[in-house]
């Protein structure tokens, strides 16, 4: 069945690629972000690539096809984020290629992420291309909250289906196999798109979504629960802070973070438990033997960034130059995206990693200064996409998350929102030219 639906939408692509290209591209992200093959795996068994592949050999495609027919945005390509990417993309494979450990111990390779990394950046620089569309971002927006519904159902019914073979010592997996499976990650992917759950609540006009939203919530926060992310619980602390300060309804921000507060003390007991576990265990720890393995991480993290500051110890080599400058300590992975930015492709990578995160939030200023919110899809857009970059960054404090290919899912959409906006203030800008100009000849 499933294999029939890739094979439907194949056919769909190509009676679209010359109207509207960007159909692919929205394709290729609804598979890359819900990863369905890996919740219905036996469905896609009988194709001879990975769906994900074949929708992203046809989004190539559709981009040469919109080149050759002017329908790509070249415009879009000079904004400052992609310069960013580029050069981080850049030196992540200049740190592998001069790493000081040509030869490493690794469970996963470096030429696995760089592979995983590629695609994402291909596919993310032909998507900005192809979406600079009102009509594709609202769908990018639906795409979002579709995945992120399914996936609070889902989660949800692991749960009461007494599916135990799903949870990791009490912590709920993302599908086994996805990009999803560690519950922290798994828990993540409901923080991109709770604020894109949350704030539709203020754009559609159908009363039955609008209730539908309200009753949704409240069970995404107990799938978040059942992952027991305690990163993730800030993470969605935050996110529901700043989602408060952005509606513009007094009541509706006091509803839901005392909701909030309310769903933590009814359903993230177990997570409060470990929290105070740790703390309780922390005190009675010895001195030599630190208690939290990521405080331990980002020790060495910092270490591997001063002693090779130029292009780190090379991509997938954090755990191998831990045992060689630390061999009386356990080697565990960075636990941190900026940290295991700095220390294994040099500090320059590292703080690339933090401006985009500027940039987002720079733009997201600029918008609400010049007047975003007089037109309501882009308006949408710039408030979900930064909160749900708030409580990335969050996530992105505790894991490693360079290749999450939802972080680059939102760039898109804060690059696409961008374009769009400034293309509205430039029209703006020449029709009040030309009323001053006719003004002036009577």
């Amino acid at each position: 069945m499933g294999a029939i639906l890739v094979y439907l939408i194949a056919a769909y692509i190509f009676i679209k690629m010359f109207k509207t290209p960007w159909v692919a591209v929205i394709a290729y992200l609804a598979f890359g972000v819900m990863q369905p093959q890996y919740i219905w795996s036996w469905h896609f068994d009988s194709l001879p690539t990975s769906p994900s592949k074949l929708l992203a050999i046809l989004a190539i495609l559709s981009w040469f096809f919109a080149a050759l027919n002017k329908k790509v945005n070249f415009t879009v390509y000079k904004n400052k984020q992609n310069i960013v990417l580029l050069t981080l993309w850049g030196l992540m494979h200049l740190s592998d290629i001069f790493s000081p450990f040509p030869i490493y111990l690794s469970a996963v390779p470096a030429k696995i992420v760089l592979g995983t990394l590629n695609s994402i950046m291909i596919l993310y620089f032909v998507a900005i291309g192809l979406l600079v569309s009102e009509t594709a971002l609202k769908y990018l927006s639906i795409l979002l909250v579709v995945v992120v519904v399914y996936y609070v159902y889902w989660s949800n019914d692991q749960y009461l289906s007494y599916n135990w073979s799903q949870f990791n010592q009490g912590r709920l997996m993302g599908p086994l196999g996805s990009i999803y499976r560690d519950e922290n990650v798994f828990a993540t992917v409901f923080m991109v798109g709770l604020p894109f759950l949350l704030f539709s609540f203020f754009y559609i006009k159908k009363n039955i979504l609008k209730f539908a939203i309200i009753i949704v919530i409240p069970l995404l926060w107990h799938s978040l629960f059942l992952t027991g992310s305690r990163g993730a619980m800030l993470a969605s602390a935050v996110s529901t802070f700043v989602a408060s300060r952005l509606i513009k309804s007094k009541i509706f921000d006091k509803v839901i973070i005392v909701g909030f507060i309310a769903a933590l003390l009814t359903q993230g007991g177990a997570m409060l438990n470990r929290s105070t576990d740790l703390a309780e265990q922390s005190q009675i720890s010895s001195g030599d033997k630190p208690l939290n393995p990521r405080i331990v991480s980002w020790k060495h993290g910092l270490s591997h960034a001063i002693n090779h500051p130029v292009l780190g110890v090379g991509v997938q080599r954090f755990q191998h130059a831990t045992r060689v400058y630390f061999p009386e300590s356990k080697a565990y992975v960075a636990h941190n995206t900026f940290i295991s930015l700095l220390a294994q492709s040099g500090m320059i990578a590292g703080f690339l990693y933090l401006y985009l995160l500027w940039l987002a939030f720079k733009n997201y200023r600029f918008c609400v200064k010049n007047g975003i919110d007089k037109y309501p899809v882009l308006d949408y857009t710039n408030k979900a996409t930064i909160t749900a970059l708030a409580g990335f960054s969050v996530c992105s404090i505790f894991l490693n998350l360079e290749i999450f290919e939802p972080f680059y899912y939102l760039l898109v959409m804060v690059i696409v929102k961008q374009q769009l906006f400034e293309q509205k203030l430039a029209e703006n800008n020449k029709i009040q030219d030309k009323a001053l100009k006719i003004k002036h000849v009577k």
